[in-house]
């Protein structure tokens, strides 16, 4: 019988899925003194990463600006109290991060938030 379980208890763990944070090991964060952290809901969280380069990931992917806008634009009509949290690499020039912003403003986000690195 104990042999049973062990063989469920590996077959549960195997086949499981875990769901993978979406995160852009590319950017590297700028730190914040503070420590102060987010609370974050995974439910209605969209993560929006910005290298240095300049260069927009979603979901995984390069994306342009318009489909940042556009894929917000349908998120938003889904899930009305979406959230933003923007990544950007520390090293990022500021319009990146401002085009951003003002994208989740045009559609109409509730909230936008930038992500740091807290010290420990």
């Amino acid at each position: 019988m104990l042999d049973v379980m062990f063989i469920l208890i590996i077959f549960f763990l195997v086949t499981t899925t875990f769901k993978e944070e979406e995160i852009d090991h590319l950017v590297n964060l700028p730190v914040d003194a503070r420590n102060q952290s987010l609370t974050q809901s995974t439910g209605n969280l969209a993560k929006i990463n910005i290298r240095k380069s300049g260069a927009y990931v979603l979901m995984g992917r390069q994306v342009t600006e318009e489909e940042i806008s556009t894929w917000m634009s349908a998120e938003i009509d889904k899930k009305p109290d979406l959230k933003v949290l923007i990544r950007s690499d520390q090293d990022a020039k500021h319009l990146y991060l401002a085009n951003v912003m003002s994208i989740c403003r045009h559609v109409g986000v509730p909230r936008a938030n930038i992500a740091v690195k807290t010290e420990r």
